[in-house]
């Protein structure tokens, strides 16, 4: 079997007890304390950054979208983390966190890269002595230079200069801006390899001058070894094309789909085996069960695992089939609770929803769960003239509150993204108003 360059990382440490089970919700935190699967997923971006490793750079921007709950921070930490585990003294790599709104701003963007780069040879120059730490001193006086030139310049477009090489007007292109801003870092960005991720990038502003940026992160200046790892929504790529990024190379967008059952499983026996020693045969039910309930949404993974960790907890470790029933009770109020807030966080009243969802449950063959772009735009057509909702309005709010999910290989069609969400949407006692 071949090396990997960045395998995945080892499990986070679980968090302690009273800490893991206060989260309300999987974001409230760092690493999964039990991560496990997206195998697939963790192969695309393996192959993406192991590019920079072997001299190329730009063209290499990476997607990873899917509905709310499927897991997309949670892949983007340990993507960081690999990335942290594989920087050395000698070929320091850097995982640079950025906010969408950043990206709007060349300097801004540019000036967290430098900062990311900046604090990795700070921690590897703790690690090592000799040589070796002088090229990371270097790095570091170059790097806090710089950073605070571009800070005394500010977030804005127009009026800087950057290590007094070069001012600008308000006359001048923002494409030129954002070109000379990455390229009067390159004596110090060259130095290190850049794996710049954004989460929740279907926020990204659409802005001129975030084209611009985007076109500098998808193609970087010469010498500037860069790939950037986007994490969103649904729509995500669609958001990214109107950022001026039209064309994606082979195998870089990713839609995330819920776990296997077999990686589901696997979550749950971590958690179990975590906290509790023996009783493997009464931990096999509860596994099962608990993964059975989540139907592999990692969202549903962590609150029905929380669930059994309060109830275990409660009764000083103790198994039996009564208390697994109150886990699995308080996992559907969990799950039921989710999905309300999906609802809510959605533009229309409930029963068109519950009437997708309806129609959905209908269909037969290939286009089982699913429907196209057609239908949904008759079926909602009451409900979008009340709102005064063009049907491209409808279906972009629906994709960010996780109702509908585009289908893989179907262009224009849509689905429910978990079957359980459909099962609460049609048992919603709302009347159906569009009849």
């Amino acid at each position: 079997m071949t090396q990997r360059l960045f395998p995945k990382p080892s499990p986070a440490k679980p968090f302690p007890e009273a800490v893991w089970l206060k989260r309300t919700d999987r974001s409230e935190v760092g690493r999964e304390p039990f991560f496990c699967g997206r195998d697939d997923e963790f192969h695309f971006f393996q192959s993406a950054v192991e590019s920079l490793n072997e001299g190329m750079v730009g063209g290499g921007t990476m997607i990873f979208q899917g509905a709310p709950g499927a897991g997309k921070t949670a892949l983007m930490l340990e993507c960081m983390e690999a990335i942290r585990h594989h920087s050395t003294p000698d070929d320091p790599w850097v995982a640079v966190s950025i906010q969408p709104a950043s990206l709007k701003s060349p300097i801004q963007t540019v000036r967290l890269i430098v900062r990311a780069a900046n604090a990795e040879s700070e921690r590897l120059s703790d690690l090592v002595s000799g040589s070796v730490t002088g090229k990371l001193v270097e790095y570091l006086r170059v790097g806090r230079k710089l950073y605070q030139e571009l800070s005394e310049r500010g977030v804005g477009v127009a009026g800087f200069s950057v290590g007094g090489k070069r001012e600008f007007d308000d006359t001048a292109d923002s494409d030129l801006i954002s070109e000379l801003v990455f390229a009067d870092s390159i004596p110090f960005l060259k130095n290190f390899h850049l794996v710049v991720f954004v989460d929740e990038a279907q926020n990204i502003p659409v802005a001129d001058t975030t084209r611009d940026v985007m076109g500098c992160l998808h193609n970087p200046p010469r010498n500037i070894p860069l790939v950037g790892a986007f994490f969103g929504l649904s729509d995500t790529k669609e958001v990214l094309r109107q950022c001026g990024l039209p064309r994606f190379a082979d195998q870089r967008v990713v839609n995330l789909e819920p776990l296997s059952m077999e990686d589901a499983t696997e979550s749950f026996r971590r958690m179990l085996n975590a906290y509790i020693a023996g009783k493997e045969e009464v931990k096999a039910a509860w596994v099962n069960a608990m993964a059975e309930l989540s139907q592999g949404w990692p969202q549903h993974i962590n609150r029905i695992g929380v669930a059994a960790g309060e109830v275990i907890r409660a009764n000083e470790g103790r198994l039996d089939r009564n208390l697994l029933l109150q886990v699995l009770e308080r996992g559907i109020e969990r799950k039921n609770d989710y999905y309300l807030g999906r609802v809510e966080a959605a533009s229309n009243r409930a029963w068109v929803y519950r009437q997708l969802a309806l129609e959905a449950d209908k269909k037969e063959g290939k286009l089982v769960g699913t429907l196209s772009y057609d239908e949904v735009d008759l079926l909602t057509e009451t409900a979008r003239r009340k709102q005064g909702e063009t049907i491209e309005e409808f279906l972009a709010n629906a994709l960010h509150a996780g109702l509908l999910a585009p289908v893989k290989g179907i262009p224009d069609h849509y689905k429910i993204p978990i079957p359980s969400l459909g099962d609460y949407l049609r048992a919603l006692p709302v009347a159906d108003a569009g009849k």
